[in-house]
């Protein structure tokens, strides 16, 4: 088995410091990091693609709310995803046009749309996702930019009679993305939407997210209405405590270990590197907290959404509990 031994990552580090083409090299990383953002090539998806084969990468909907962590498998988590996805197709009828899922993940929802009779058009953002899909559906035109970015607008407009955020909502700038999304709907459409919103302003955030209240002020400026609203928190809750336990249970463990064995086998290379490990330590407990089951119900609600233009056509609002 080969190992690691401390001098040779001394001089590859020395080297890397004193070699002018590696400085040059991670000057220009530094000064573009910002230019290479995580919604752009996010491995964090492509790994939970590879977990989670279904293409789906929601929290899921779990029926019975009290479903433990220990009783959950992998399979559940896949019947989870696709009765949330199920839950959103209920809301779409309309089929004489193509319906737009925005943040379309790793294609499950378009998976799923296509074998009811709809016409899917996917859009994300993120590399990795289009490259994805363009070799798992080709049937399936690809949009890759962000919806504010959406070109050539006028090729889109009162295009789409249904339109889907799953998961994605929480990313959307809502002063550009709530006419943007009233001018590509046909007349009468159908906005479907579930994420999860802050419910205390500023507590419980993250990339994204919306304050609960600040985003229904905004639908009314825009001229939306909620035509039906559901809130799961409750049903997304046990994807939430079987992550956590893995984490906490099995990754958290398997790491401390990991580093004690490190100390004993290169002490050198572990002194060198402990402020470094310390502070990876504290971004993974920051994540962990991001996770955490009661934090989420103490500070966020999940909720299902069904949106029109106030001047549309339409049932009148339902809501279910």
């Amino acid at each position: 088995m080969r190992k690691l031994k401390a001098n040779a990552v001394a001089r590859s580090i020395a080297g890397r410091l004193v070699q002018p083409r590696h400085l040059f090299r991670a000057a220009s990383l530094q000064r573009n990091r910002k230019q290479t953002k995580r919604v752009y090539d996010d491995a964090q998806l492509a790994l939970f693609a590879k977990i989670l084969p279904s293409g789906f990468l929601h929290y899921g909907f779990f029926d019975d709310p009290e479903t433990q962590p220990q009783d959950i498998s992998i399979a559940d988590v896949h019947r989870a995803q696709a009765r949330y996805a199920q839950l959103l197709l209920e809301h779409a009828h309309d089929r004489t046009g193509p319906v737009l899922d925005i943040g379309c993940g790793m294609g499950g929802l378009c998976t799923m749309l296509g074998e009811r009779g709809f016409a899917p058009v996917a859009l994300t953002p993120d590399r990795q996702q289009a490259k994805h899909l363009r070799r798992t559906q080709p049937d399936v035109p690809v949009i890759e930019c962000k919806f504010e970015n959406l070109p050539d607008v006028d090729a889109h407009a009162a295009r789409y009679p249904t339109v889907i955020t799953s998961e994605s909502l929480q990313y959307l700038k809502l002063d550009r993305a709530l006419p943007l999304m009233q001018r590509i709907l046909k007349p009468g459409g159908t906005w479907i939407a579930s994420d999860f919103f802050r419910i205390k302003p500023g507590i419980g955030g993250g990339t994204g997210q919306h304050d609960w209240e600040v985003f229904r002020d905004a639908l009314a400026r825009h001229g939306w209405r909620i035509d039906f609203e559901r809130d799961i928190t409750r049903n997304v809750v046990p994807t939430l405590r079987y992550i956590s336990m893995w984490a906490r249970d099995f990754g958290r463990p398997a790491m401390a270990f990991a580093l004690l064995k490190l100390r004993a086998k290169q002490p050198a290379l572990h002194y060198v590197l402990e402020d470094t490990l310390t502070m990876i330590d504290q971004v993974i407990e920051d994540n962990l907290q991001i996770i955490d089951p009661a934090a989420f119900v103490e500070n966020k609600k999940y909720v299902m959404l069904v949106m029109r233009r106030g001047d549309s056509l339409g049932p009148g609002r339902e809501s279910s509990d």
